[in-house]
């Protein structure tokens, strides 16, 4: 009669959770990491900056002052940046050419639409409002509005609307001021970037969005802009990276690029050269004959100069003439 019993309670012992002692290891949890974001941190330090430019190359060498800008923005959005919802990106700054106190690169934080929409519905939920949006307008060349894009030509402008509580945010995104171009050196002009191509409406919807969420959570949201909405920047850094290249290869050659200043350059060498043998032959008959007159005025000059002068050459002609007339005497 006891066996089932036992048999019950080993059972149910099979089945039960196990319970925890102080010799248990706790569940490990994301607080845990060794890159995490701690609450007595005030900057990033040596590890987390590390981990960060394997996000984003060339972090490591971004100044200090922009690190903890960054950090900043990190807590004070909420979002991880080693889970790649928030990053930092550094372009070439080409004013710092021509100025030397730009600096080198240019820091923007950057995050995609979703961190956007979180961020601007968490500061929403905190103030005790909602937000929503209205229709999505689409609008072509002509300025005729669309609800839906359905031509395969790209959309001239799209408008969104954020509402948030009883406010509106409306904010429109022209094509030509956001869509990224390249140059295409096989078509040999400018062509839109691939996923804007494939994608047209909806990249550009997201750059409107952004726009509009930024106003109606200015707080939250000044200073971060979505990827799609720097993509233009990007394309601008890739085409004078690609400039820049080609001139310093034209110059290894012995040409420059754009202004023509190798061709110049030769031309005025060739003209310098043909000015310079021109010169030359007209120059030449010209010594010739002063060297032909100096020599006929060198002899006529001569016996003048004997002629006044009487104490070196006027002796050795005497000398040998007496030592000649004494033996002719005495004989």
């Amino acid at each position: 009669m006891n066996q089932p019993t036992e048999q019950q309670d080993a059972d149910t012992a099979s089945v039960s959770p196990v319970p925890t002692g102080p010799e248990t290891l706790p569940e490990r949890s994301v607080s845990q990491s060794a890159v995490v974001l701690r609450a007595d941190q005030v900057e990033f330090d040596a590890r987390q900056v590390a981990a960060l430019s394997l996000i984003s190359p060339g972090l490591a060498q971004a100044p200090r002052a922009q690190l903890a800008l960054f950090f900043h923005f990190c807590v004070r959005s909420g979002l991880d940046p080693f889970a790649r919802q928030i990053y930092m990106i550094g372009r070439t700054n080409w004013k710092a050419a021509d100025n030397p106190d730009e600096p080198e690169k240019t820091w923007t934080i950057q995050t995609g639409i979703d961190g956007f929409r979180t961020v601007a519905h968490r500061a929403a939920i905190k103030a005790g409002e909602s937000i929503s949006y209205e229709d999505t307008v689409y609008y072509d060349s002509e300025g005729n509005a669309h609800e839906v894009w359905l031509s395969k030509a790209y959309p001239a402008a799209v408008k969104v609307t954020v509402l948030r509580g009883n406010a509106r945010f409306p904010f429109i995104a022209r094509w030509d001021e956001f869509a990224p171009t390249y140059y295409d050196r096989k078509q040999g002009a400018y062509v839109v970037a691939k996923m804007w191509q494939q994608m047209p409406a909806h990249m550009l919807r997201k750059c409107a969005e952004a726009g509009a969420l930024r106003m109606a959570a200015p707080q939250d949201l000044s200073g971060v802009y979505v990827d799609e909405e720097m993509a233009r920047a990007d394309a601008e850094a890739v085409v004078r990276e690609a400039e820049e290249a080609t001139r310093r290869l034209r110059e290894a050659a012995g040409l420059e690029a754009g202004d023509g200043k190798g061709g110049d350059a030769k031309e005025e060498s060739a003209e310098d050269s043909q000015a310079g043998d021109q010169g030359e032959s007209t120059d030449k008959p010209a010594p010739k004959k002063r060297a032909r007159a100096g020599r006929k005025a060198a002899p006529e000059a001569k016996p003048d100069t004997a002629a006044e002068s009487d104490e070196a050459p006027v002796p050795a002609k005497r000398t040998p003439r007496k030592g000649t007339s004494a033996p002719r005497r005495a004989s």
